[in-house]
């Protein structure tokens, strides 16, 4: 066995805490090319109590990139709420890369992808996912994104980044559209239904 292949099935015992737990429920995998004094230091590792603080420091790390690079939508979810869909994205996406842009991304299409009470949630999620679009390192010019609202971009937007929850926001059906202007930074306009 290669100490790579090593190296990576003890990663994924901190950072895919469904597979940790299926290892110290059943073992691991015969199939695995694993020496047995490799078998038993992955076993000892898996039955670790330090591992769980790895997966915790792990998954601040994780909740970090999201706050940095999402900032409304993490002010919109706050608290349990976005610690809930934050694992819930990451049971299902174990990290894949440790850059920030990439993550943030998918995690706004986790969140477009499932239901929602909150009334602002997709809208806000829909914007921040374009907006790092047009950030996105790139060989060409990013495609222009367009983000349809069903409230005031203004309203919704402007309260969230002056750290308050929108409250009843005005209904504005709209779009609005995004390039990346000269200067390299995203550049927004608004057009009615």
């Amino acid at each position: 066995m290669s100490a790579a292949t090593f190296q990576s099935m003890m990663a994924r015992l901190v950072i895919e805490p469904a597979w940790r737990d299926e290892v110290l429920r059943d073992g691991l995998d015969a199939a695995a090319d694993l020496t047995p004094l490799e078998t038993r230091r992955l076993l000892a590792i898996a039955h670790s109590s330090g591992v769980r603080t790895n997966q915790m420091l792990h998954q601040g790390f994780r909740l970090g990139k999201l706050k940095a690079l999402l900032p409304l939508t993490c002010k919109l979810l706050k608290g349990d709420a976005l610690f809930a869909a934050a694992a819930d994205f990451w049971a299902l996406r174990p990290p894949t890369t440790f850059y920030f842009l990439p993550e943030a991304v998918e995690f706004c299409s986790f969140l477009l992808g499932r239901p929602s009470t909150h009334p602002y949630l997709h809208e806000v999620a829909a914007f921040e996912r374009a907006h790092l679009e047009l950030q996105r390192a790139r060989t060409d010019e990013p495609p222009p994104q367009r983000v349809p609202f069903t409230h005031h971009p203004s309203q919704l937007l402007g309260a969230l980044v002056q750290g308050r929850l929108p409250v009843d926001v005005e209904r504005r059906p709209c779009t609005a559209t995004g390039v990346r202007g000269a200067n390299g930074q995203p550049q927004w306009t608004l057009q009615d239904a």
